[in-house]
């Protein structure tokens, strides 16, 4: 893939779109934080743990167990800020690197707004899986919140009849993944001023890598861990 004929680094980085981006990254951030404030307080119950931990503990147990969880919740709010950063830090990483290989130029700023940008498209699921639960699909179980995922390949199975390993790649074999790959690719088009097929055959081989070596480092531990 020949790149050579796009900007000098200079101005790639000079560009209006490489402004910084941690106003939006703030914004992504909050937003993450209200989301997960409102699945924890409107799908996750007591009586969903109950039902769902009802033959493996007693109820003094369940009883323990909900109170550590409402007494800890506040550390799940703090990793969320340090998990966006990592990963846009990390998604950034691996597309500044390709650039690198394929045009002897190191770029970050402006892919990390990129990639902050992107991040827009995988809020969607986390609002549909809201929706879905509090108007569609009422009654529900634990299992239910922690498979589903829209338009996703694990909706064409039943959580039971897959091996634990296979949940997470099935999750992420999703439309909304590849509309993350998409707006990646237009936004890498359009910092580096490269037609669009150019750009995404960079972001594949770049984040493509890096997601597939995260994927087979997440089945791995899930099989190490079942």
């Amino acid at each position: 893939m020949n790149l050579s004929n796009t900007l000098s680094i200079e101005d790639v980085e000079k560009r209006p779109s490489s402004e910084n981006g941690w106003l939006l990254f703030s914004v992504i951030t909050v937003v993450s934080l209200l989301l997960t404030f409102a699945g924890q307080h409107l799908l996750f119950s007591d009586e969903l743990y109950f039902n769902a931990l009802a033959e493996q503990m007693t109820y003094e147990q369940i009883q323990k167990t909900i109170a550590q969880n409402h007494e800890w919740s506040w550390l799940g709010y703090c990793i969320i800020p340090l998990f966006n950063l990592l990963k846009f830090s990390l998604v950034t990483s691996c597309i500044s690197l390709g650039y690198y290989f394929v045009a002897d130029r190191w770029v970050f700023k402006s892919f990390f707004r990129v990639v902050v940008q992107a991040e827009l498209v995988l809020l969607f699921p986390a609002v549909v899986k809201l929706i879905w639960f509090l108007f569609v699909q009422q009654d529900y179980s634990l299992q239910d919140l922690q498979y589903f995922y829209p338009l996703s390949m694990l909706n064409f199975f039943e959580p039971t009849a897959i091996a634990p390993w296979l949940a997470y790649p099935l999750q992420l074999g999703n439309l909304f993944e590849l509309a993350y790959w998409l707006v990646l690719a237009y936004g890498v088009s359009q910092v580096i001023e490269t037609p669009m097929p150019k750009a995404f055959g960079l972001v594949a081989a770049s984040y493509g890598s890096g997601l597939l070596v995260w994927v087979v480092f997440v089945m791995f531990l899930t099989v190490s861990l079942s």
